[in-house]
């Protein structure tokens, strides 16, 4: 990608054309000798600066079948021709031997991001279903004779920005779902959000492109959503108010939901979040008729599988974003998770719903065992105060010129709050005095953070610089503010 340049030109990379990477899932049939790939969205997500002929973009979001002796294709579906959505169809594809119209048939199935649960034929490819199993409001139905969407005009946000479902982070995302052939039942951790897609330079705002997203944006409308803010990069949106969820239920929910793929239908569902998206993880079904997930808010809960009937459910102070694991040693059955919030998260604040808001964010795996003892939670969140700022002679235009160019390049990283990456809010004396080496020169490059000047300069450091440094005094300003008024109170009574 040629964006090596000491000013980027959003313009030249726009036009190089990417994506269709393949980030996730994987099968293979050893009796049909097929290797199944998922493959990821365009890139960048505007289509008219990736591909401005238009057309399908054959191979992106799509599933390959490929022979492993000779690498040569066998078939394919593209699950979102022309996708400019982020509607990866890496997710995890299962196996399984179904009776369809009173035929049995080896079938490849995926619940892909773009909200449509796929059926298809594993030897030919050929889609026996298609049915959405969350809400979708970009796309009214899947053609069954030509296999493709039916774009509705709410898919089209280059008119304006439009309220979309589901959100780039997909209906369901990496976290596994489960098939349990007892129950011919796929559970789904299924993600139903919305976000407003942005079509950046004819926005109104100020902020035409993000390093990662390009040319277009998708702003999710969670409990954090505020228009104002948003309103001098990214144009003018709706109040969150003024939002209306165009399903029943909150706008913004996470659900575990067991989906019957032969009848095309929700057999249950549990809700698991509500007005924040959490990043619950994926599930593990079992032959004892049980199915497990472990949520955001640190909650580990056990179902029946056949019913949705909640049987247990265990507070381990930890987000858990993984799928569970069952295994025995010596006859006794044992079921393992990993603990921990951060992975694709990191482009959010924490949730104030998640675990990893109120308790330290340790990494931990969990066993658990029948009559097991109780799980030991991670300390509370103990946040140090804001340290002072430095002095800043930067004018108010350089610390809105910093603002944009944080927005571009740093924010999908760096949030303000709590995260597993630094709030840049807090960073300390020796950071400051440094700033410039570590940004532009690589020197925190051991600890993840790379060198950027190859698309920053001099100046655009020091206009970040003074943007953090003038927010940092507003978080500090505001909080000893906040402490007067709490000893003002405590000496009142």
């Amino acid at each position: 990608m040629e964006v090596a340049q000491k000013t980027w030109d959003p313009q030249r990379a726009a036009f190089v054309k990417g994506g269709g990477t393949v980030w996730d899932g994987m099968a293979y049939d050893p009796e049909l000798n097929l290797l199944y790939v998922g493959t990821g969205n365009g890139a960048p997500y505007d289509q008219r600066k990736r591909s401005p002929a238009g057309g399908d973009n054959l191979y992106l979001s799509s599933i390959l079948a490929i022979n492993p002796d000779t690498g040569r294709l066998v078939w394919h579906y593209q699950t979102t021709p022309g996708d400019i959505w982020d509607f990866t169809a890496v997710q995890k594809m299962i196996q399984a031997d179904l009776v369809i119209n009173g035929r049995q048939r080896k079938v490849l199935m995926q619940a892909p991001k773009n909200g449509f649960f796929y059926v298809l034929d594993r030897a030919t490819g050929e889609l026996l279903s298609a049915k959405n199993y969350s809400y979708v409001n970009w796309a009214s139905h899947v053609d069954m004779k030509t296999g493709r969407p039916a774009v509705t005009k709410q898919g089209d946000y280059y008119t304006g920005p439009k309220l979309l479902y589901p959100s780039w982070s997909g209906a369901h995302s990496w976290q596994p779902m489960a098939f349990n052939p007892k129950t011919n039942l796929v559970y789904i951790p299924v993600i139903d959000i919305p976000n407003f897609w942005v079509d950046m330079p004819n926005s109104g705002g100020k902020l035409k492109f993000v390093n990662g997203f390009f040319t277009t944006a998708g702003i999710t409308p969670d409990g954090a959503f505020d228009a104002k803010t948003l309103k001098p990069l990214f144009g003018t949106l709706p109040d969150l108010k003024q939002i209306k969820a165009p399903r029943p239920g909150a706008l913004v929910r996470e659900v575990l939901r067991a989906w019957d793929p032969v009848k095309q239908k929700v057999v249950w569902e549990q809700e698991t979040s509500n007005g924040y998206r959490s990043y619950d993880g994926g599930v593990l079904t079992t032959a004892g008729n049980l199915v497990f997930q472990g949520r955001g808010d640190g909650d580990f809960v056990v179902y029946a599988a056949d019913t949705g009937k909640q049987l247990k459910r265990i507070n381990t102070g930890s987000t858990i974003m993984a799928a569970p694991m069952t295994y025995s040693v010596n006859g006794t059955q044992y079921v393992a998770v990993q603990t921990g919030y951060g992975g694709t998260a990191i482009v959010t604040p924490i949730s104030p719903k998640s675990a990893a808001a109120t308790r330290v964010n340790e990494n931990r795996i969990l066993v658990f065992k029948l009559d097991g003892d109780e799980v030991p939670k991670p300390p509370l969140r103990n946040d140090e105060p804001f340290p002072s700022p430095p002095k800043s002679d930067a004018t108010p235009e350089q610390i809105k010129s910093g603002e944009i160019k944080f927005n571009q390049h740093c924010a999908q990283c760096h949030v303000f709050s709590p995260n597993v990456t630094p709030d840049l809010r807090r960073i300390s004396e020796g950071v400051h005095q440094n700033f410039k080496e570590i940004v532009l020169r690589g020197q925190r490059a051991f600890m993840g953070m790379g060198r950027f000047d190859d698309v920053l300069t001099e100046n655009d450091a020091d206009e970040i610089h003074a943007y953090l440094i003038s927010e940092q005094a507003n978080a500090y300003n505001l909080e000893h503010k906040q402490e007067e008024k709490l000893k003002q109170r405590a000496s009142k009574h």
